[in-house]
């Protein structure tokens, strides 16, 4: 599924090219303070790059194997129910991130039904910096989906540094 990897690796790009916009927006208002003037909106731009940031963010993480992980219970628990573990966290995941992705599809469309615009001074359709949120969590169910796939078939899915393939090769 090297598509929905490529997709993957998009979506964290975007969570890093929204970071930078926010570095952008509050380097551009600082410049304009001294210059004795403001930048229209700037901290309304930068909370919802900051938002797209998370959103991107998360099926990005997912395939990096960098969401939190209770690794603790793991060690605790027998080898041989492991992969009954795993199954179910997949599982529950899943059923979350498709919940999740199904609200904020939900609250995007009411905006965009409502013709609702954004209070400041720049007005902005609310549907467009929502779309992230939308985004992000559709392919995090995606990846959730591809991670049970996984699961299943005893294959990993989180992809595996240059450091750690040489590291389980010894």
């Amino acid at each position: 599924m090297p598509f929905l990897h490529q997709l993957y690796r998009i979506s964290g790009l975007l969570s890093a090219v929204s970071l930078a916009l926010i570095c952008g927006l509050i380097l551009a208002q600082v410049v304009a303070r001294n210059l004795g003037t403001t930048v229209r909106d700037a901290e309304e731009f930068a909370a919802w790059a900051m938002a797209a940031a998370g959103f991107f963010g998360l099926p990005y993480a997912l395939h990096q194997g960098a969401h939190i992980r209770v690794a603790v219970v793991t060690r605790f628990v027998p080898k041989a129910l492991h992969h009954s573990m795993e199954l179910i966290s997949s599982a529950v995941g899943l059923a979350l991130a498709c919940y999740f992705a199904w609200y904020c599809s939900s609250f995007v469309l009411e905006s965009w039904r409502f013709n609702e615009v954004s209070q400041g001074l720049v007005p902005v359709r609310m549907w467009i910096p929502q779309l992230p949120m939308v985004f992000g969590t559709v392919l995090l169910a995606v990846a959730f989906a591809e991670r049970l796939v996984y699961v299943v078939q005893h294959r990993p899915f989180e992809v595996v540094s240059g450091d750690d393939v040489a590291g389980q090769a010894k």
